[in-house]
């Protein structure tokens, strides 16, 4: 009974990934930026809307992040409800552990990301008070 029991709980949480990969990407409105877009605007910007294309980016990352820490604390609750064998040996590798550490992660980058949006907002302003 165990050994129909580990194999359907190691079926469970590879389907909760697939989905998640699968759902993940599709759920979030993408940005206006790609990564190396904002990158290399980043180190150029200098007009209102230069900052402004900076605030929205960082915005949609933060709500990008945010989702991911959702999703990591729902798998989290999904490995406490029913542990694999291999989640209960190593439980910082794989499995709970690991799932809050990662939504944790999330959180900080999205914390980050909404800072670097509101500094954009406040360098768009100073730059719109400075047009005639």
């Amino acid at each position: 009974m165990t050994t129909i029991q580990s194999k359907l709980n190691i079926c469970l949480t590879v389907l909760s990934v697939v989905l998640f990969v699968f759902t993940a990407g599709n759920t979030i409105a993408q940005p206006q930026l790609s990564k190396k877009e904002a990158k290399a605007l980043s180190a150029t910007a200098k007009t209102r809307e230069d900052h402004l294309k900076l605030a929205e980016y960082y915005k949609a990352e933060a709500e990008r992040l945010e989702a991911d820490a959702k999703d990591h604390d729902e798998m989290a609750e999904m490995y406490r409800k029913n542990p694999t064998p291999m989640a209960v040996k190593h439980p910082d590798a794989i499995g709970e552990g690991h799932c809050h550490e990662m939504a944790r992660r999330s959180r900080e980058s999205a914390n980050k990301a909404r800072e670097f949006a509101t500094m954009h907002e406040q360098m768009a302003a100073q730059d719109q008070q400075k047009q005639p």
